[in-house]
């Protein structure tokens, strides 16, 4: 057997990496723990070949990872899984409690594992499937990817039909990230676009979802009253929970139907109510700034590979209160647009930019929440009727994480918050979402409204 190609980390997974150096204690950071639920009956007998066929057909399955020497990765050419548990559960609580003990125990992937699978029978007779996944192995995009494959290769192996059409190669979407970072041009030309966009309206300033007391107390502390930034990062104190939030079908009706009408992506729209939430309780400052976890998948075959491609971008936006909200949601899709065409610049390099800009130590910076929208539709799954689950890792590294999709049952819209207990309480969490919907709703309905009407009748 030849000795498999040794490839260094690709830029994304330098990002995910990095939290994991730095987290001192609680190396589940890094983890992707989620399942979904079916109601058409599965065959664990069936479901357990399909999973090995996914395994030789998806070869971010096959990855693994080496710290000997530098961090490194290579693909298996095969890999053993041996029997997967099938789990019994005797009631939603019973199911939660497992598989969120499960979600926050480390996986060990410098030492072989990569991922733990199981399937699983719910209380009231329907069938799930279970994966909590190294970071480093795949993104959300990818496990989306995964479970919806997989149910296609169920299908085909229960039919007797032939096998759906191959995966894309991660492997080689690996090849272009590194040939990349080779291309001296291209990287200072990403560069100087970053740097120029946020130069060009001065030093961002610290908005947090707690409010401005952080900011404050760093002034009065380093005698700066003028002080922009403030400590957001912190692998000591990273305790944190998953608060879940459901929002109506008539009122996620109004931010659906806005968004279709418009074509406008879940990223602009849902973003923006959240900004004018984190500006009106921080002095009402125009000026906010959030990462947003962008795919990245854009030829045919990145779009249909697994691994990890997402990456942090920071989009620091100001909103003027006179501009209507079709005219602020507008201006957040001219700067999707704008950063999409420079997304390859590598997170990492971009935290050494910003402090060597601003000046700014290892811990500190403006931005205090990291947001994703996961476009899942109701076909995701093969077209399978599912639900879908996130389960709380216990630990995270910044202030907040959040992230918002359709409900495949519902048609609602799903908000989960991955937020560090140090730092934001439940309370700030419900005072979010709460502002976050009467922001879209009154937006969306009467989109000629201005921001200032808007925030005027925000608590």
């Amino acid at each position: 057997m030849s000795k498999p190609t040794i490839y260094p980390f690709t830029p994304a997974q330098e990002m995910i990496n990095f939290m994991l150096k730095y987290s001192f204690f609680h190396k589940q950071v890094i983890q992707i723990p989620a399942s979904i639920v079916v109601k058409r009956k599965i065959n664990f007998d069936i479901m357990q070949k399909a999973l090995e066929k996914e395994i030789e057909r998806n070869d971010c399955m096959r990855l693994r990872f080496s710290k000997k020497g530098g961090f490194t990765q290579y693909f298996e050419e095969k890999v053993d899984i041996g029997k997967i548990p099938v789990m019994n559960f005797k009631s939603d609580k019973e199911q939660d409690e497992f598989l969120t003990a499960d979600a926050q125990k480390p996986i060990k992937c410098f030492k072989g594992e990569t991922y733990r699978i199981f399937f699983f029978n719910t209380a009231d007779g329907r069938n799930g499937i279970y994966i909590n996944v190294i970071h480093l192995a795949m993104d959300a995009p990818a496990v989306f990817i995964f479970f919806d494959d997989l149910l296609k290769v169920y299908e085909a192996l229960e039919n007797g039909t032939e096998m759906p059409k191959p995966l894309g190669s991660y492997e080689a979407a690996i090849k272009k990230e590194l040939e990349y970072i080779n291309n001296a041009e291209k990287v200072q030309a990403d560069k100087d676009f970053y740097v120029n966009y946020f130069l060009k309206d001065g030093e961002p300033i610290w908005n947090g979802v707690m409010g401005p007391e952080p900011l404050d107390k760093t002034r009065i502390k380093k005698k700066k009253p003028d002080l922009r930034a403030c400590g957001s990062f912190d692998p000591i104190h990273d305790t944190a929970v998953l608060e879940k939030r459901t929002l109506s079908v008539e009122d996620s009706r109004v931010i659906l139907d806005y968004m279709e009408k418009n074509q406008i992506s879940g990223e602009c729209v849902v973003q923006l109510g959240m900004r004018l939430h984190v500006g009106k309780i921080n002095h009402r400052h125009d000026d906010t700034h959030f990462l947003v976890l962008s795919n990245r998948r854009r030829t045919v075959n990145e779009k249909r590979c697994g691994g990890t491609m997402a990456s942090a971008l920071p989009w620091r936006v100001i909103l003027p209160e006179d501009l209507t909200f079709a005219q602020a949601v507008n201006k957040l899709k001219t700067l999707q647009g704008d950063i999409m065409r420079h997304n390859n610049y590598p997170f990492i390099r971009w935290l050494e930019n910003e402090r060597e800009l601003f000046n700014y130590s290892m811990k500190d910076g403006t931005t205090t929440m990291m947001f994703s929208w996961f476009p899942l539709e109701n076909d995701t799954m093969n077209g399978w009727e599912y639900e879908f689950h996130g389960y709380s890792i216990g630990h995270y590294v910044m202030p907040l994480y959040t992230y918002t999709m359709k409900d495949s049952v519902t048609g609602g819209l799903r908000f989960a918050y991955l937020h560090r207990t140090d730092t934001i309480s439940t309370a700030d969490i419900d005072r979010l979402q709460d502002n976050t919907v009467k922001a879209l709703v009154m937006g969306c309905s009467n989109p000629d409204i201005t921001l200032r009407e808007i925030l005027d009748n925000i608590d």
